[in-house]
């Protein structure tokens, strides 16, 4: 375990690793089959009636 390279060998490794994660992350696998379950939801789209009417107000402050 304490060979020349063991170090050398474990970042090259571990940086293999990330990129691979990274390129799966981003979809780029998909083309292999491989990827995450994307997320959509055009249902919650449908359902919103007109969300620019919609006003942020602030909290009523409790009265004491």
């Amino acid at each position: 375990m304490t060979t020349k390279y063991f170090w050398r060998n474990v970042v090259l490794v571990l940086a293999a690793i990330n990129l691979v994660f990274w390129l799966w992350n981003d979809g780029d696998l998909r083309f292999l089959g491989l990827g995450p379950k994307p997320v959509q939801e055009p249902q919650r789209l449908d359902n919103q009636v007109d969300p620019e009417l919609l006003t942020i107000q602030p909290a009523a402050s409790e009265a004491k």
